[in-house]
C-alpha cells in the first residue's frame, strides 16, 4: 500500500487510520499502536526538520508485507537532510517534554534504516515484526 500525503499535520490522522486497517487486514500478532506511533514521530520529524512546517510538500509511506509475521514501511520525504549522525535521541533521564520520537521508534521496531539521498529523496525504513522489538537498529 503506498499512501501519498502532504506535510500538514493534519493529515497524519489519515496515515494512522489507514496503517491500522493495513494491519489488521495483513496481520494477526503485530503490536498496532507501536506501528503507527513510530510512523507518526517520523513523519512529524519529516514535517517540522525536514519541511519546516511547510504544508505543501510530498511525503510518500510505504507499506510491505513481506512475510506472514513482518511489515516494512518507507517513509520518503524530498526536504532538507538531516545528517544520519544528528539523529539521536536524548537521555532519559533528562526529564522535560518532546525529545523522545526517535527513542520510541528504535524501542518499537525491529530494524531502522536510513538512506539518505536516495535519488534526491531521503529515505526511513523500518521493520516490525510481532515476535521481536528492537533486535538490531541501524540507527
Amino acid at each position: 500500500m503506498i499512501i501519498e500525503i502532504y506535510s500538514n499535520p493534519a493529515e497524519l490522522k489519515i496515515v494512522r487510520s489507514k496503517i491500522e486497517i493495513y494491519c489488521k487486514d495483513n496481520f494477526k500478532n503485530i503490536e498496532i499502536f507501536k506501528v503507527k506511533l513510530s510512523v507518526d514521530e517520523a513523519l512529524q520529524n519529516v514535517i517540522k526538520y525536514a519541511y519546516k512546517m511547510n504544508k505543501t510538500k510530498k511525503i510518500l509511506v510505504t507499506l510491505e508485507r513481506t512475510s506472514s509475521e513482518n511489515l516494512k514501511i518507507k517513509i520518503r520525504d524530498y526536504g532538507l537532510q538531516t545528517p544520519i549522525e544528528n539523529i539521536k535521541s536524548r537521555s532519559l533521564k533528562d526529564i522535560k517534554p518532546g525529545g523522545l520520537g526517535v527513542h520510541f521508534m528504535k524501542s518499537s521496531t525491529k530494524k531502522i534504516v536510513v538512506n539518505d539521498n536516495v535519488n534526491n529523496k531521503y529515505e526511513l525504513n523500518f521493520e516490525f515484526n510481532k515476535l521481536s522489538l528492537n533486535i538490531s537498529n541501524k540507527f
